[in-house]
């Protein structure tokens, strides 16, 4: 008794880590967004901890329109989807759009240079595209942020560089122009599979659109105080789990506490006896 509960001391140092682990075994709600994805679209975007809810998620039938009627003025958003070449390669891409979808028609345009915020992105390589910058001979080539239109799926740039057909499934495609680099090096590319562009070639799976959220700071600071109470539960349950007379369960635990073990047993960092 006395050495579990000299163990359970050693490990509050560890608490913050341990949280950060038991939250990593919390299923994501989402289809496509795992943890680490989430973190990554975070670590881009630049804000923090980020709150992101889904408002649309295709099912069979859908098209354009219902991917509009889901989004249009809903305010910034990723959109996220698996895109499939003929060869049956498959990527998660998709893009973050600064502004409100919407149905009226045409491009976003942003002539100016601070508001080329807009980015898409490949994270199954871990590439980031953003739009192309003002500069000498292509000032215009990033001002075409993203397609409002009724007849296409969450679609960005003028080459489009991430092309979302009307059905949200046959014909989609990336060429890069509005978010290509800018020495043009990868102009007329490919930003799903790096080839050069020569027709639509991309297969639209599964997708999902995002709002955007930050996490205040008070409300980190809650969960957290929210996640060590839970921790506290916890050891509290373990301790009396290991008192005399009562075994430990281990084969009916419930999920998180199964998590909490492999945790505390190694898993996430390891606590000196």
């Amino acid at each position: 008794m006395g050495n579990y509960l000299n163990k359970r001391a050693a490990l509050l140092p560890a608490l913050p880590a341990l949280l950060l682990g038991l939250l990593a075994c919390v299923p994501a709600q989402a289809a496509l967004l795992s943890a680490a994805d989430q973190a990554r679209l975070a670590s881009w975007l630049g804000e923090g901890p980020l709150a992101l809810t889904a408002i649309f998620t295709k099912t069979a039938g859908d098209t354009s329109v219902d991917f509009h009627h889901a989004a249009d003025g809903k305010g910034r958003t990723f959109s996220l989807m698996q895109a499939s070449n003929e060869l049956g390669q498959t990527w998660l891409v998709g893009g973050y759009n600064p502004q409100s979808w919407s149905s009226a028609g045409g491009y976003h345009m942003t002539d100016a240079q601070s508001a080329r915020t807009g980015f898409i992105f490949n994270l199954t390589t871990g590439e980031k595209h953003m739009q192309t910058p003002r500069v000498s001979n292509i000032e215009s080539f990033g001002a075409y942020q993203t397609i409002n239109d009724s007849r296409y799926g969450p679609s960005f740039g003028i080459g489009a560089d991430l092309y979302v057909p009307q059905d949200l499934t046959t014909g989609g495609y990336s060429l890069l122009y509005s978010y290509s680099k800018p020495d043009l090096s990868d102009f007329y590319t490919s930003m799903v599979d790096g080839a050069r562009y020569t027709k639509p070639n991309l297969t639209i799976g599964a997708l999902e659109v995002y709002t955007i959220a930050a996490v205040p700071e008070a409300s980190a600071a809650l969960m957290l105080a929210g996640g060590l109470a839970l921790l506290a539960l916890m050891l509290a349950a373990g301790q009396a789990d290991t008192l005399p007379g009562r075994g430990r369960k281990r084969a009916g635990s419930a999920p998180l506490f199964g998590c909490f073990d492999s945790l505390y047993n190694g898993a996430a960092f390891s606590v000196s006896p």
